[in-house]
């Protein structure tokens, strides 16, 4: 049986130093491109595959982030992702990714298995969190990130922006059009820290509009939220004794489902009811009738957070502990 290959073998079939090979596996943002390729291809001659079990023992670092999203059917998060694994991958370092569907219990087993696995960094949705999660994290000696919100005390480091101010603006746009029957579509508003500032950003805009909020008009999704919730939702408002003028969601995903029920229906958006999500998925100025929406930086919140993890990763100091990425208003057709 022939035997695996080394990094000494990779070093002579490519004519390189031992040192340099192991810098272009290790910091492949070191070497130069010309080096790293020729690396590359010895690898593909001989087939070599790193002990990364090994190395991890001898470096005490495995070269690998643990990330904690709620969902991965979202491109909200999925942009996320893929940004933060380009800026990790450019540095050697590789992305382990575990989806929670809003479940403390689950993110906690996460959480284990992404530190049993000896991962360098961890990246986490929010700030709610099960107390064993937060002991965990007290132990973890890596970089903890929070993401998609902020705080100004967090665990670690936070690159996000502000929920509640995002709803603010949006709800206070949108009554500045003329719209007073208003309702709202959320998740739980309980168990998720974006949810819950996204509702108090809603009712601190109505409030100083001079506006109720009727009960009736206030619809909790549970979570993970699907299309298929957000059209029931809206059958729910259409059903009600006062019909809304203007339903703000504050999830993409049903707001996208609850407008093409709408279409469906053949009402006329804005004329008959207006429709507002949260998010900005990449159908949501390609719908029908394109969704007024909260734009979230997706991209941004990855690439800061990796950059901000390789950095502590290498000992370098981290200016700003918390980044704020902003957030912009995309005013569309539907409202």
């Amino acid at each position: 049986m022939k035997r695996p290959a080394t990094l000494k073998d990779i070093a002579q079939e490519a004519g390189l130093s031992l040192i340099t090979v192991s810098r272009a596996l290790r910091q492949p943002a070191t070497v130069a491109p010309a080096t790293r390729a020729r690396v590359g291809e010895a690898i593909d001659r001989l087939g070599y595959i790193p002990n990364l079990a090994a190395r991890s023992l001898v470096s005490q670092r495995s070269n690998t982030v643990g990330a904690i999203v709620p969902i991965l059917r979202s491109t909200l998060f999925s942009s996320a992702v893929q940004s933060l694994a380009s800026v990790l991958q450019a540095n050697g370092i590789q992305l382990l990714v575990g989806a929670s569907e809003r479940s403390q219990d689950l993110e906690t087993d996460l959480l284990k298995a992404f530190v049993g696995r000896q991962a360098d960094a961890i990246v986490l949705p929010g700030f709610t969190h099960s107390e064993s999660l937060h002991e965990h994290l007290r132990r973890f000696r890596g970089p903890v990130v929070e993401t998609f919100n902020l705080r100004p005390n967090p665990i670690d480091l936070v690159v996000g922006y502000d929920n509640l101010e995002a709803a603010r603006q949006l709800t206070l746009t949108l009554l500045a059009r003329g719209y007073r029957r208003v309702a709202l579509v959320g998740g739980d508003f309980n168990n998720n820290d974006q949810g819950f500032d996204r509702q108090r950003g809603f009712y601190i805009a109505m409030r100083e509009a001079g506006l109720s909020v009727l009960d009736e008009h206030v619809v909790s999704l549970p979570q993970p939220t699907t299309m298929e919730l957000g059209r029931d939702a809206i059958r729910r408002l259409l059903d009600s004794p006062t019909r809304p003028d203007l339903v703000c969601f504050h999830s993409e995903i049903p707001a996208v489902g609850a407008l093409l029920e709408c279409l469906r229906m053949g009402l006329s958006l804005p004329g008959d009811l207006a429709i507002a999500g949260f998010g900005d998925l990449e159908i949501s100025a390609n719908l029908p009738v394109p969704l007024t929406t909260v734009h979230v930086r997706s991209d941004e919140i990855g690439r800061r957070t990796g950059e901000l993890i390789v950095k502590r990763l290498r000992g370098e100091p981290v200016d700003e502990p918390v980044v704020d990425v902003g957030f912009e208003i995309a005013l569309r057709a539907s409202a």
